[in-house]
């Protein structure tokens, strides 16, 4: 008798389209990623003040790294 082969589990068709998404901006263009929570606050607060831009770090579940998005009062 064959042995039955492991798989990983494929994503729910929706988390993949998902995060896929959460990895793009709107624009088109890859995200960028930070390492740290420090790296992202401080990319935000350079572009606060260099192109009035405001935008709020935050965690991602998919890559375990730090993007910038929109401010969500």
């Amino acid at each position: 008798m064959a042995k039955a082969r492991r798989r990983r589990p494929r994503p729910a068709s929706g988390q993949h389209r998902e995060q896929r998404r959460d990895h793009w901006r709107a624009d088109g263009q890859p995200k960028s990623r930070f390492a740290t929570q420090d790296a992202a606050n401080r990319a935000s607060l350079r572009l606060r003040l260099e192109e009035g831009a405001d935008l709020d770090p935050y965690p991602c579940p998919y890559c375990g790294g730090w993007h910038l998005g929109n401010r969500q009062d």
